[in-house]
């Protein structure tokens, strides 16, 4: 599985497109994307999850695996177009008290500057 990549604020935020499901099987290609865009040195994420409809816990494991890296380095990860079954597993996990979420991609990105 591919995840689609754009970058936004001439390059200091990347956005990555999250699939349907983001489970077992995707789970490793993310967390080795993710290894590779700090590795290159881009610390400011944003997850686009606009198409996912299903997570499991290797999935959350994933979006969570390079946090502290990034805010170590002045970045973080942020969440977008947060699906209604997917918020309610961030809430379950309290996730959400970690991960900040936003309605849209932009706002995500926005979310940056502050």
């Amino acid at each position: 599985m591919e995840f689609k990549q754009k970058s936004h604020r001439n390059g200091s935020v990347l956005e990555i497109e999250i699939p349907e499901r983001l489970t077992t099987e995707t789970s490793d290609e993310l967390k080795q994307l993710l290894k590779e865009i700090v590795n290159s040195q881009k610390y400011k994420i944003v997850l686009n999850l606009g198409k996912n409809r299903y997570m499991d816990s290797s999935g959350l494991g994933a979006i969570v695996s390079k946090i502290s890296v990034l805010r170590s380095n002045n970045g973080d990860i942020r969440l977008a177009a947060v699906h209604d079954s997917i918020r309610e597993l961030l809430e379950l996990t309290h996730l959400n008290q970690i991960i900040h979420s936003y309605p849209t991609v932009e706002e995500a990105v926005n979310s940056f500057e502050e």
